[in-house]
């Protein structure tokens, strides 16, 4: 028989090896200080006709120090793992896992998604929110979409 796992309101995940380090300008930036306030700004060289390269395919940031909990898991939980990285919504610490949504994508059965879920939970890769039986926050040490500093602050 499973266990009823905690639900949480708040995200129980901290952030882990975010820390402080001296500012260093790029070779195409120049450092200037505005006199009347003393705030840095940094100014970039630009071409001429204003162009840059953007890379415009979307990401989700997997963090190297977790691949050995991950290597872990079984196949359906990578799997329902995988979904949730291409679906979490960018600055956010939660995502939704609808099992119906899921198990379509994932190509697996009900009993799989739920066997995944309570897996990923034990592995304290996910946490069940509060309230919500398809939301659940992930650890943005595990994966991350976007700045993890724009949330940890």
């Amino acid at each position: 028989m499973k266990q009823k796992h905690e639900e949480f309101l708040n995200s129980p995940f901290t952030f882990q090896k975010i820390e402080e380090r001296l500012f260093t300008t790029r070779d195409d930036e120049t450092l200037t200080v505005n006199p009347d306030t003393g705030e840095y700004y940094t100014m970039r060289k630009v071409s001429k006709d204003k162009k840059i390269l953007h890379d415009s395919l979307t990401y989700t940031k997997l963090f190297v120090d977790s691949a050995k909990r991950l290597m872990s898991l079984s196949p359906s939980s990578l799997k329902v793992l995988v979904y949730g990285m291409v679906t979490a919504k960018p600055i956010s610490l939660s995502v939704i896992l609808n099992p119906s949504d899921v198990c379509l994508f994932c190509e697996i059965s009900v009993s799989s998604y739920n066997n995944a879920i309570y897996e990923l939970i034990n592995s304290k890769i996910i946490a069940k929110k509060l309230g919500s039986s398809i939301e659940f926050w992930f650890d943005p040490n595990v994966f991350f979409n976007g700045n993890r500093l724009r949330v940890c602050k």
